[in-house]
């Protein structure tokens, strides 16, 4: 059984089942419905509704093996994100958006988007 006080501290994140040298800095935003506020004269509450797509921001160790540039060709993939918690996101179809920045600290950034991610329970 999970111990409850734990906070998710490190993440593994694979693409197509290839494990990712990951930094300690990577970031999901599980994506879905979004609701945005729609103020009216003197109605408050109202709210319009819009899905957003999952969104996973990895950032990498730069090192011998990892070819960002060659990231750019990913679509249609399976990511899943795994966390020290016991929680594991997947999102489905997804697809390479863009390169972060990368110098000399050794580390580099991509971004990948696709449907709504679920958790596995």
């Amino acid at each position: 059984m999970a111990n409850r006080n734990q906070v998710l501290g490190q993440v593994t994140i694979e693409v197509d089942g290839e494990r990712m040298p990951t930094s300690g800095e990577s970031t999901l935003q599980i994506g879905g419905p979004q609701r945005e506020n729609v103020p009216g004269d003197y109605d408050a509450g109202s709210f319009m509704e819009r899905t957003v797509p999952a969104r996973c921001v990895v950032s990498l160790l730069h090192k011998d093996g990892v070819s960002v540039a060659s990231m750019r060709s990913i679509d249609n993939a399976t990511l899943i994100f795994k966390a020290d918690t016991g929680k594991t996101w997947i999102i489905r179809q997804a697809y390479f958006v863009e390169a972060g920045d990368f110098g000399q600290d050794g580390k580099a950034s991509v971004t990948f988007e696709g449907p709504a991610a679920e958790e596995l329970v």
